[in-house]
């Protein structure tokens, strides 16, 4: 008899302690997906970008950063990842800049400058603003550029709006697919409120893809980039790039390859065999 209470009372704390896991998982979400970094914005420390208001279609104010193309030039448009920033995209905007092309460096709801909260449905919409607010003034081509969670969105608004070319660094196929490796024993699909299924949206995209994964990414591991590529449309280019993690892929030369890329796809010359193999850091 005692030893069925024992068990009893032990499977009562077990059950308690799932059900206070799962509970707090649930209510934390927003803060675990989510990261707006601490900062305040202030004037661009070059002469690339200029502060650029956006206003979304439900009232928010996106505080974004632009430098305008020129008369029939692509237009790169670059999503951050979570705990990212468009004024920590300076340094790849320049480089993209310096390669012949405009660029937005789009900010999410919520994130430094912005007014709002984010949100999966909200950062989709904050996407398809920013993309509406460069056709206003120009009629050239738009190529999207999204790192990790920018690369989810990415993927989203390519299947709503025309862009000439996709390229992915470290993405995941789905939000979903991260939380259920990371929390194998939470219920995790009836309680995810941003899902952001990219496997099931990425075959829709009729542009040119390239996508990227570090080979030691540890946060979102590569099987989770392979499986996206496996998903996307027949030509889409995956590398997958030795010795870099999640946060390093520049180091590895995925920024002059995300040129090659643009340009390729400017040009109408999309060829993925063409691509050059993964680069290496110097020693």
């Amino acid at each position: 008899m005692r030893l069925v209470r024992l068990i009893a009372a032990v499977f009562a704390v077990g059950l308690t302690g799932f059900i206070v896991a799962t509970t707090l998982l649930y209510l934390e979400q927003d803060r675990l997906i989510f990261r707006p970094p601490s900062i305040v914005v202030t004037e661009t420390e070059n002469d690339y970008f200029e502060k650029t208001a956006i206003t979304t279609s439900d009232g928010e104010t996106l505080a974004a950063l632009h430098h305008p193309a020129k008369t029939g030039e692509t237009t790169i448009l670059v999503f951050h990842g979570n705990a990212g920033a468009a004024v920590y995209q300076r340094p790849r905007g320049a480089l993209l800049v310096e390669a012949g092309f405009g660029v937005l460096l789009a900010e999410y709801r919520g994130y430094p400058g912005s007014t709002g909260t984010p949100s999966q449905e909200g950062l989709f919409a904050d996407a398809r603003a920013t993309y509406d607010f460069l056709k206003q003034d120009s009629s050239g081509p738009v190529a999207l550029y999204g790192s990790s969670l920018g690369a989810a969105v990415a993927v989203q608004l390519a299947t709503e709006r025309a862009v000439s070319a996709l390229v992915l660094e470290a993405p995941f196929d789905s939000m979903l697919a991260v939380a259920q490796r990371r929390y194998p024993w939470v219920p995790v699909a009836p309680l995810l409120k941003h899902a952001f299924r990219s496997d099931l949206q990425i075959a829709k995209v009729t542009a040119p893809i390239l996508i990227m994964h570090g080979q030691k990414d540890n946060v979102v591991p590569l099987e989770h980039g392979k499986r996206l590529a496996g998903l996307a449309p027949q030509g889409t280019a995956f590398v997958e790039m030795s010795g870099a993690g999640h946060n390093d892929l520049a180091t590895y030369g995925s920024i002059d390859r995300a040129i090659e890329f643009f340009k390729s796809a400017a040009a109408s010359q999309f060829v993925p065999e063409k691509l050059s193999p993964a680069a290496k850091p110097d020693s």
